[in-house]
This record gives structure tokens, sequence and C-alpha cells, in this order.
């Protein structure tokens, strides 16, 4: 059975699933012949680790021993209560709160620029519903005082993590408890049902919808734009870069976690990454923990400095700016070895066709032949963002 938790959670970290392949990864983690399901949902996924479990030993050494238990309980807890098709866990750039024994819960939706929040008590639903807005309201920005991953009740009190981009019906920012509980009162008064599924039996769900304001992004990027200018003074790489990247992977989201395991605004995974990075800093090796990457400050700075790796070590010896630029971009979201892989097998044969070809010729190659659709799309939406920081 311990062989195949970490079956399971190799397989969790290090694919892109869906919310549905996560469930079903934790439902086979916990079902009475769970070797078997696994086997078959790696299978499905064209994962070798359910025939090779050797190729697995190097990944579980760096992996959380007790984040496969946390994870599971999580998963579970969540379906006992919204039915195995209502899960919904935290992503790159949707934050999940669950609150009051899982029975409410926020979802901060970056992208669509909204706030949902949800309660399943039909029994007290306006002030069960008040509770959870005033807590996603006031939910603090400190990484310690909320744990995305349980439901247990949040100390308020330090800066709210959405100061400034919600506003209420005075237009004021919502930074205090009253503020926060005379806005909740209003938004109740407007309660919004909606039907799931829960064991084939219908179940109510009531709910509110507040929208964050329009500049909500730029709230973002002013809040982590001190820490930006820090460390790409300190670490030499440009600020419009960093900025294009966190943009990319998280929309400014400190609390952004994708299935695969990257953490924080610049989407660090702890055991590549990470490690990296932690080593070129103090010369330890160390696989730095999730509430570490959350903090902003840590997880900008092991960013930039795995942006200086790239740039420095592992892509050494390529000698266009530009061309190095579009390589290094395309290596911060799928590794050097695939991208020295897109021109050659051999790293030196590979850095030789780069500094052959112009800036032109490599980014059109990159684009057309990295091994992975988001790797290549990766290059385009960066470059793009990147334009939007210019004049920051």
């Amino acid at each position: 059975m311990k062989k195949t938790f970490l079956i399971f959670i190799v397989i969790f970290f290090l694919i892109g699933c869906s919310s549905s392949d996560i469930y079903n990864l934790t439902r086979a983690a916990i079902s009475q012949d769970p070797t078997t399901a696994l086997k078959s949902i790696a299978k499905s996924k064209s994962i070798n680790y359910a025939t090779n479990p050797k190729s697995l030993e190097q990944d579980i050494k760096s992996l959380d021993k007790n984040f496969r238990k946390i994870l599971i309980a999580f998963t579970k807890a969540i379906t006992e209560n919204w039915g195995e098709n209502n899960v919904k866990l935290p992503k790159k750039k949707e934050y999940v709160k669950y609150m009051q024994n899982y029975k409410s819960r926020a979802l901060i939706d970056f992208d669509n620029a909204y706030v949902l929040v949800e309660t399943l008590d039909t029994n007290n639903t306006k002030k069960s519903l008040q509770k959870a807005i005033v807590t996603t309201l006031l939910l603090p920005e400190d990484p310690q005082a909320a744990d995305l991953f349980n439901a247990k009740k949040i100390k308020l009190g330090k800066t709210p993590y959405l100061l400034g981009e919600i506003k209420d019906d005075q237009n004021k920012e919502i930074r205090y408890s009253w503020r926060a509980n005379r806005f909740a009162k209003l938004l109740t008064k407007k309660i919004k049902y909606k039907t799931i599924k829960k064991d084939n039996k219908n179940t109510k769900v009531a709910y509110v919808k507040i929208p964050m304001v329009k500049d909500h992004a730029s709230i973002r990027v002013a809040k982590f734009k001190p820490l930006v200018e820090r460390y790409s003074k300190k670490y030499n790489i440009s600020k419009n870069l960093i900025y294009a990247i966190i943009k990319t992977e998280s929309n400014f989201n400190q609390f952004a976690i994708s299935n695969a395991g990257a953490i924080g605004l610049m989407q660090v995974v702890p055991t590549t990454a990470g490690r990296d990075s932690y080593k070129y800093l103090t010369n330890k090796t160390h696989t730095p923990s999730k509430e570490y990457l959350f903090n902003a400050s840590n997880n900008i700075k092991l960013g930039t400095v795995y942006l200086k790796i790239l740039n420095e070590r592992y892509l050494k010896g390529i000698y266009n700016p530009i061309s190095k630029e579009y390589c290094v971009i395309s290596a911060y979201n799928t590794g050097s070895g695939n991208v020295l892989k897109t021109f050659n097998s051999n790293k030196q044969r590979a850095k030789s066709m780069i500094n052959k070809s112009n800036a032109s010729q490599v980014y059109k190659k990159l684009v057309k032949e990295l091994p992975y659709k988001e790797t290549r799309r990766y290059l385009i939406k960066v470059l793009n963002n990147k334009r939007d920081f210019v004049s920051l």
C-alpha cells in the first residue's frame, strides 16, 4: 500500500491532470485494489511509472512524505460533502479555500475577475454564507495563516489578500471586519441557488458571485513590484521578463498551485527549480516546502535565480542575447534539456546550431518543434506579456 501511495503522488506531481483526473487518482489510491486501478490510470496517461517502478525512486525521495496523506484526506473530505463531480481544487489562476467543515467554499478566479462563495448549509443558509463571505474578503495574505488543504478556521486580522481587488457598494476597500460584515449582509439579500448531483441525488447550493474591480490585475502587480525590482537588480534579470513569467504562470496569484506541483507566483517546482535555486543561494541541497514557496519574496527570489541559472549555466554558450532569451523562456517551462534536444540530441551541437541561426530562426523552431504544445505556446505568451510591462 505504501508503494501504491507513492506511485499515486508521483503521478499527481509529474503529469498535468484535470480535476477529474486528480479525483480518479485519489479514488484509486483509496480503493480496495489501488495497484490495479493506478496502473490502469497510468497506462491511459501513457506514463511508464506503472510498469517501471524503479524510475520512481529518485522522484519519490524528493517528495514531501506527508503530502500524500494530506491530499488524499483533503480530496476525500471534499467528495463526501460536494460529490465526486463537484470537487474543486486550487489551480494556477484559481484560489480555492474550503471553510466550515467543508460545507462552504470560496473560489477566486483571477483570469475571469470574480469571487464565487458557495455553501451547502440549507438550515442556516444566510448565516453560513455571510460568514463565508467575510472570511473570503478578509483572507490573509500571510501563507502561514490559511492552509489551502484543509477547512480549519482561519485566523483573520492581518492584511487581506484581496485588499483593493474587491470594493463594497460604497466603492471602499475592505480591510476590516465591520466593513466585510456589512457588505456580506448586503450580498446575502440576493442569494442565488443551483443544484448539484451528490450520490445521484439533487443537492441545493446557495451562492453569491462578487465581481473584482476592473484594475484588479494592476493592483496585484503593484503589490509585488518592490520584490520584482529588488531581485531583478540583484540577479541581473530583466524585470519585464520576471513580470511576464509571473503573469503567464499565475496571473499574480500568490497561492497558485498547479496539478504538476508547481507553486506560487513564478510556479517554482520544488524538486527541480526549487532545489537548483536553493543550492545556488545557500550551497545546501534542500527541497523548499510549499509554505516556503507560497511566500511571495521567497518565490520571486527562487524563480529569478532559476532564470539566472538557466542563462549562465544550462544555456551557457548561446551568444545571441535574443536567441538566448527565447531558449531561457522555453527552458523555464520545459527544462533546458528539452530545449536543446529540439535542435540536436548532443548539447554542444545544439548550442552550435543555435549560434549558427538568427533569432527569428530560433524562435520559429522553438514554437514549431518543441515536444509539447503547452511549451510551444508558452514562449508566445511570455513574449506577448513582456510587452505589457515595458513601461513599469
